[in-house]
């Protein structure tokens, strides 16, 4: 689907606006071309029987992707998409998708190939799906805060509209950045065989400050063992390896109702923090810990800030987030009695 002129307003805006500078190769991807105040409103069309009927087959389902873009225009691309995921797609009433865009549509249209997007969607329905996923953005939000190594994401309002009826769903979702999108700002490559990695080989800043981030938000879903909840990326200067989290649902910040406390911890509440991986002693995160206090009124900013939730559950996440640095001058809670 041809969207005359993307790639020429896109790159003007960001002329005029400083962004680009003077590289004559610059190509913005389709996670650039989003925009909204609060969210990006998105219509995705396709057949919602095959989507929610049957949950367990991998075949892709055919659609369209539509959206307002940063220019005011309005822009349609073809999507194949798939579903991903577990748990999610086990126990939600709305799985969670991979949107794989057309190489050669994007290139048509002035935009990188950058195809591949992960789309974190509602669990439940309603208000309380909506209000979920708006605090795991926060979530993503709050990381990037923390460390450059994060994926961009973008809050989105989408309407899944049934290409066979006037059916259609509603709900708040995530988006993620493509992977080679982000392997190309940090110059670093996707690990494939990341089973049982020694922690030796990874950066220990990186390690450190991956770890602090899950404890202030209270996340115990994740494991470098078995790349649970994370990507692995090595460095193509020096080899060390980085860790990008990803999928904070069952933490104590997003606290959601069907989360459930993790027995293999002996952890009693979902909202225990639990330190993961820390053989180390607390004297050498001392340095995280120092940028995680400095950072302490950025988090209490975004979290005022974000819109699409009512003030109590604003205030429940600050009081949250102040539980964090109450406890970190205590020391860290390594295990449960």
């Amino acid at each position: 689907m041809k969207n005359s002129f993307i790639f020429c307003m896109f790159f003007g805006l960001l002329s005029a606006t400083g962004l680009v500078g003077s590289n004559p190769v610059f190509k913005p991807d389709l996670f650039d071309l989003l925009g909204g105040k609060n969210y990006v409103s998105v219509t995705i069309s396709l057949n919602l029987d095959s989507l929610i009927n049957n949950r367990y087959n991998e075949d892709k389902i055919g659609g369209t992707f539509v959206f307002k873009s940063v220019t005011g225009k309005n822009l349609s691309f073809s999507v194949n998409i798939y579903l991903r995921g577990k748990y999610r797609r086990r126990m939600c009433g709305f799985p969670p998708l991979k949107l794989n865009f057309n190489k050669s549509e994007l290139s048509d249209n002035g935009l990188s190939k950058a195809d591949e997007y992960k789309l974190v969607t509602h669990c439940l329905e309603g208000e309380e799906g909506d209000v979920n996923i708006v605090k795991e953005f926060l979530a993503y939000q709050l990381y990037q805060q923390v460390s450059p190594l994060s994926y961009r994401s973008k809050l989105l309002k989408i309407t899944y509209q049934d290409t066979k009826s006037d059916n259609k769903i509603v709900g708040m979702a995530i988006l993620l950045e493509d992977k080679s999108s982000f392997e190309k700002r940090h110059d670093l490559s996707e690990m494939k065989d990341t089973f049982n990695l020694p922690r030796s080989n990874f950066d220990d800043s990186n390690f450190r400050t991956h770890g602090l981030f899950q404890y202030l938000i209270g996340n115990v879903d994740w494991s470098t063992a078995i790349s649970k909840n994370m990507d692995i990326y090595k460095s193509k200067k020096n080899g060390k390896m980085f860790i990008v989290p990803y999928d904070f649902d069952f933490s104590g910040f997003v606290n959601v109702s069907y989360a459930v406390p993790n027995k293999d911890y002996k952890q009693k509440k979902v909202r225990d923090r639990l330190l993961l991986e820390a053989d180390e002693s607390d004297s050498l995160y001392q340095t995280e810990i120092q940028k995680f206090i400095a950072l302490k009124s950025a988090f209490i900013d975004l979290i005022k800030k974000q819109k699409g939730l009512e003030m109590d559950v604003k205030v429940d996440l600050e009081n949250y987030i102040h539980s964090f640095y109450d406890q970190i001058g205590l020391g860290l809670t390594r295990s449960f009695n």
